[in-house]
């Protein structure tokens, strides 16, 4: 535990903006304010129309500004939306919801690289991203026993929970120094541009990487999202969410300690999707789920580290550029999802999203084997 230690500003800087009641179960949240299925799923959608529309400008903007200034920035306009949030208006939750989308395009790609720039090496970064996370997963199991309690003694409380986290968080955001490598940002706009360009163009293993981690995320998002209401759906007792969900995320704590070797592993993930959809029991439902965070936790570590890794020049444009595509798939999931839920059932979400997913992941590794064999030959 030495390493949280010597980087303990940055620890908690992302360990209370992880610990956010308002995540963990927002669908649920959102509900008890009133709000139908598919005015959720509405809110959710402007915040990643508007990520999509501002991630890219905004991605060369903070390419070219301080990250930590950028950061605080992005917490303050987190705080604003979720104050918003308060006043129980459809209006001003969409309102809200645009802010979020702003704050998400600002800060996109800023937070990954801002933390990968504190350290030296890809080595200790990978050592902080393992055990951080292990002690972040571990907190976010203990207060997702807390935030259904904390939402049924009032409805208000996760949110304002929410708020006040932020606020620490921005607090040893500011005694964090700048990163030990960051990159010199006084080259033009135009040449990051370039750059950007040629790499995507002569790296083909990058953007199928790319591909692969935009839709096995938005399954991971999706899958995780409806979760509790999955497990509503199978007649659980909401009484017992906390537990449950407390269960779940110590099963992401203890895959995030899983040395991930191969992407093979990645096949779980749609396959455990879809045999949700064929189980009717509610014991085997909690066992699949189980394993889908234990595989999760484990795959975070390894794309976030691989994918930074796989990144020469313009760390944040790159990351900016995933995170546009990645908030465009999220799009069509809220709104796919929504639909999804109305007019079949919940369990058909996990069929149609894990059957996409494993379509994909197979042209993959077709593709990358294909780019290997080439390589040799050459």
């Amino acid at each position: 535990m030495k390493i949280i230690i010597k980087y303990k500003q940055l620890f908690l800087f992302k360990l209370f903006l992880s610990l956010l009641p308002y995540f963990f179960i927002s669908i649920l949240i959102m509900n008890a304010l009133g709000y139908s299925y598919s005015e959720i799923m509405s809110i959710s959608a402007m915040t990643q129309i508007v990520a999509v529309i501002f991630n890219f400008p905004l991605g060369i903007y903070a390419e070219q500004r301080n990250r930590k200034k950028v950061l605080l920035l992005n917490n303050i306009l987190s705080i604003s939306a979720f104050i918003l949030f308060l006043f129980e208006n459809f209006y001003l939750a969409i309102l809200a919801a645009v802010i979020l989308g702003v704050s998400e395009a600002l800060s996109s790609g800023v937070m990954q690289t801002f933390s990968y720039e504190q350290f030296l090496d890809d080595k200790t970064y990978r050592e902080y991203l393992e055990k951080s996370n292990f002690i972040q997963y571990l907190a976010v199991a203990v207060m997702t026993i807390i935030t259904p309690a904390i939402l049924q003694f009032n409805r208000f409380l996760p949110i304002i929970l929410s708020i006040v986290f932020i606020i620490l968080s921005t607090i040893f955001l500011c005694f964090i120094k700048s990163g030990k490598r960051e990159e010199k940002k006084q080259e033009k706009v135009n040449l990051s541009l370039r750059i950007l360009q040629k790499e995507l163009k002569t790296s083909k293993s990058l953007s199928l990487f790319v591909i692969l981690g935009i839709t096995i995320t938005t399954l991971i998002m999706s899958a995780n999202s409806w979760s509790s209401i999955l497990l509503k759906y199978h007649h659980f007792s909401l009484k017992y969410l906390g537990l449950i969900l407390f269960i779940f995320n110590l099963c992401m704590a203890i895959g995030s300690r899983i040395k991930w070797g191969k992407i093979s592993l990645v096949l779980f993930l749609p396959l455990l999707s879809i045999l949700l959809f064929f189980t009717k029991s509610l014991f085997m439902t909690i066992i699949l789920f189980s394993a889908f965070r234990l595989i999760n936790g484990s795959y975070n570590n390894f794309f976030i580290g691989e994918f930074n890794k796989r990144i020469k020049n313009n760390r944040v444009i790159f990351w900016s550029i995933y995170d546009t595509f990645l908030s465009f798939w999220f799009i069509l999931a809220d709104l796919s999802s929504g639909f999804i839920s109305q007019n079949l059932t919940v369990e058909f979400i996990y069929l149609i999203f894990g059957s996409i997913s494993l379509f994909i992941f197979l042209i993959y590794i077709l593709l990358s084997s294909s780019l290997q064999a080439k390589s040799k030959v050459i």
